[in-house]
């Protein structure tokens, strides 16, 4: 029961530090197209602030996809689960979290592959090299992969052990 609390917990505390992380990459692509927009009338324009922009914009995407996915807030089709009595019903939202959770570990290894063969590239206003931004594919989906057995293991306790974790 302890590991399945300390899944629980971490999962809990990676979820409140990505909605702390988007929070911060939000105001920051506000303050940025801000400053882009006071340049370009004022002065000259920024370069670099549409692709700082565009790059927080991916990385607060894949890391909010994880925090929305810990909250049950994607869009689902749930007619038929929510159709089945109680055990059928959890043991279908295992299977759910099961397959979700597979298809991020899916995500995960070829996400690594895909920043590794295309991470020498840089990015063409800032120099950034881009396996900074792709390395955000595996980040998101791990997070996400974290999320799907926390919620697999959850639905086991319910269906089949105590309410402890």
């Amino acid at each position: 029961m302890v590991i399945i609390h300390g899944i629980h917990k971490f999962s809990d505390i990676l979820d409140k530090v990505m909605e702390a992380a988007i929070v911060f990459m939000l105001g920051a692509m506000v303050i940025i197209t801000g400053a882009q927009i006071i340049c370009r009338i004022f002065f000259t324009s920024l370069a670099w602030s549409e692709e700082a922009t565009r790059y927080l914009l991916i990385w607060s995407t894949m890391l909010g996809a994880g925090c929305v996915y810990k909250h049950a807030g994607h869009i689902s089709i749930s007619v038929v689960q929510d159709s089945l009595p109680g055990k059928a019903k959890d043991m279908l939202r295992i299977i759910i979290h099961g397959l979700c959770g597979f298809l991020f570990v899916l995500i995960v290894y070829y996400g690594i592959q895909y920043f590794g063969r295309q991470g020498k590239q840089l990015s063409p206003a800032m120099r950034l090299p881009m396996r900074y931004i792709y390395t955000c594919i595996p980040i998101g989906c791990g997070i996400m992969a974290l999320h799907a057995l926390d919620a697999v293991i959850q639905s086991f306790v319910h269906l089949f052990g105590r309410r402890e974790a």
